[in-house]
């Protein structure tokens, strides 16, 4: 089926990185000697010399070195991509966001005024939520593992337990009781970015190989597809499942600045279709209480978009903006909403929770004390505590020290009850978790 139109440019999901031609590399300069990397994160270098195209540019800042072939004339005082940059990405510079392209930016190409625009519009009434923002009230941590990427709760009512995982670095699916505080954990051999309830206690999840289904009894996955198996360096990220009981479920690059995500739904007969493409870092799919509104974050580019959403047919209407936080230091990561439809939004960096109005404007922001939520979900009697996963992921040990709830899972009481998230509906005998 044709894709809906996309809020960017589409990008070419298998185009390679640019390689330096040897004869570029032969009349390269020593690092430093030409232009500077800031940060080790940074999007863009500046120069500091005239530079011209063709030559090769060597790049060192702490650990992290890089060699950019140039593809334009650089001006002294003036910077180019390190790196492939798809439109309308938020680059850093001094490991800070800085502005957006407006269009693709082949690595060593020029960054300036004509393929750069600001990312620090605000709508008018988020600035009073955001002068008012508070510390989240009575924030406690939950069980006792650490994660380093923590991501994708769900609470499972039939057990009165929380599922969550750790999605790289030390990739695991956790559990834990929320009255007896029994925990579990099942280490897992590849990257994991989502799980959802399933039938008869077992989860769907999608991995680094696609989604399988997981059997807590046995500790055993079964494979259904990988939708991406020609792009190895792809993985699955955030996903949930709608009212209809598909899974939903984006993939990313998380090592590229090209846009090659995509959004696929796994249905009951365990067939999966790609249904949007573009996307960088893709999280935070909710929907709207009556369901006729799904959510979707692009963490990278700093924004969520909604769609018009058909539950009974499972497919989207035009992608348009809800919010955009190019304003704002971090960026948009999972997502849940509330039985007054708002939606709350993790932000990634940016430590806090925002809660937005169903016309996309900030009704609220609760201050966590950990730098790097990552998502967050209803659960617990009548669902109303708001479980929060974070990251310890980058940070440096002086950073760790004054986070020490960084990792771990928070819950709150923010004061409204969440909803019952779905289930995924198995209807095919085909694939049955064993």
């Amino acid at each position: 089926m044709p894709l809906p139109a996309t809020a960017h440019p589409p990008s070419d999901r298998r185009t390679p990185p640019v390689a330096a031609t040897p004869q570029a590399l032969a009349n390269a300069a020593p690092p430093g000697q030409g232009a500077t990397l800031l940060h080790a994160s940074d999007d863009v270098a500046t120069a500091h010399t005239d530079l011209v195209a063709g030559s090769v540019v060597q790049l060192s800042c702490g650990a992290t070195t890089r060699s950019v072939e140039l593809v334009d004339d650089i001006r002294s005082g003036h910077k180019f991509a390190v790196r492939h940059l798809a439109a309308g990405l938020r680059i850093r510079k001094y490991g800070e966001f800085i502005v957006r392209v407006t269009t693709d930016v082949a690595a060593g190409a020029s960054v300036h005024v004509q393929n750069l625009e600001t990312g620090a519009r605000r709508a008018r009434g988020d600035a009073v939520a955001w002068c008012e923002q508070s510390d989240a009230p009575g924030v406690r941590p939950l069980g006792s593992p650490r994660a380093t990427v923590g991501e994708s709760p769900v609470y499972d009512a039939e057990s009165n337990c929380l599922y969550w995982v750790d999605v790289r670095g030390t990739p695991a699916i956790h559990r834990i009781d929320i009255d007896s505080g029994d925990e579990r954990s099942w280490p897992m051999d590849e990257d994991i970015g989502s799980i959802a309830l399933a039938s008869r206690g077992t989860l769907i999840a999608g991995l680094r190989s696609g989604f399988a289904f997981f059997d807590p009894a046995s500790g055993a996955l079964s494979p259904i597809v990988n939708p991406e198996a020609d792009l190895p360096a792809n993985r699955l990220n955030d996903g949930k499942c709608d009212a209809a009981g598909r899974f939903w479920c984006g993939s990313m690059n998380p090592d590229s600045g090209r846009a090659e995500g995509s959004l696929y739904v796994l249905d009951g007969n365990l067939d999966c279709r790609r249904v949007l493409a573009d996307f960088l870092t893709p999280n935070g799919l909710a929907w709207s209480p009556d369901g006729r509104t799904m959510y979707a974050a692009d963490t990278r580019r700093g924004y969520i978009h909604a769609f018009d959403f058909d539950v009974a047919a499972g497919t989207l209407g035009q992608r348009r903006v809800f919010a955009d936080l190019g304003a704002l230091a971090g960026g948009p990561d999972g997502a849940a909403v509330d039985c007054e439809g708002h939606l709350w939004s993790a932000i990634w960096e940016g430590g806090c929770l925002i809660r937005f109005d169903p016309r996309g404007r900030m009704d609220r922001v609760l201050r966590l004390p950990v730098s790097k939520p990552t998502s967050c979900a209803f659960g617990g009697p009548g669902y109303r505590r708001l479980f929060v996963t974070t990251a310890t992921r980058g940070l440096e040990a002086d950073r760790l020290r004054n986070e020490p709830m960084a990792g771990r899972v928070l819950q709150i009481d923010v004061g409204v009850a969440g909803l019952a998230p779905a289930r995924f509906d198995h209807r095919s005998g085909a694939g049955t978790p064993r």
